[in-house]
């Protein structure tokens, strides 16, 4: 569902990164639920659900961090979780905002292309980061190891600064909107936004 209306980690033009990361985070947990739950019909039982296995694991984990540290340890523990999450939506807002594929008549959307995402092709974070940056690749090719995305100059959507840059750029929705909405509209004109 990558860079359609379908997908909760795709930016929308025009919206800011705490608007995104909420809807984001509800939306994530649901599609995945869904998605597990069509995979599981037929099968009755319930603790073989995998978000039976993920909840429970973060309970052990905050029960093991209390039994260890007390509830400085739960706090410890949930600042941690909350700092990678906020990661993890940073560089799905950067590397999605405001990119849509085009929907055809029979209202599929168009096969994913390079277009569909940003890079990022600052050679020392993206070595730091394993080519992760290089985010359309990774799209168009999902089996190829991280180390080996390519860039193609030309054919994808490029981020004036580093990921790591631009995440802190993000923060600040104001500045982002000024430096990433005319970026859009040069990659996918207003009329062809969902």
């Amino acid at each position: 569902y990558v860079a359609t209306e379908h997908d909760p980690n795709s930016a929308r033009l025009g919206e800011g990164f705490y608007t995104y990361a909420l809807r984001a985070l509800k939306g994530e947990f649901m599609a995945g639920l869904r998605a597990d739950t069509r995979q599981r019909r037929g099968k009755r039982h319930l603790l073989s659900h995998p978000y039976v296995t993920y909840v429970t694991g973060a309970l052990i984990n905050l029960a093991a961090s209390f039994a260890v540290a007390g509830a400085r340890g739960v706090v410890a523990m949930l600042a941690l979780a909350a700092y990678a999450q906020m990661q993890l939506l940073l560089s799905d807002y950067v590397q999605h905002y405001g990119l849509r594929r085009k929907t055809s008549e029979n209202g599929k959307p168009e096969p994913v292309g390079p277009q569909h995402s940003w890079n990022a092709p600052a050679w020392y974070s993206s070595a730091m980061m394993l080519n992760a940056p290089r985010h359309s690749d990774h799209h168009m090719r999902p089996s190829r190891a991280f180390p080996a995305l390519e860039l193609t100059p030309g054919t994808m959507p490029m981020l004036p600064r580093s990921l790591p840059v631009m995440a802190v750029l993000a923060l600040v929705p104001p500045l982002w909107h000024r430096v990433m909405d005319r970026r859009v509209a040069r990659w996918q004109p207003v009329r062809d936004q969902d």
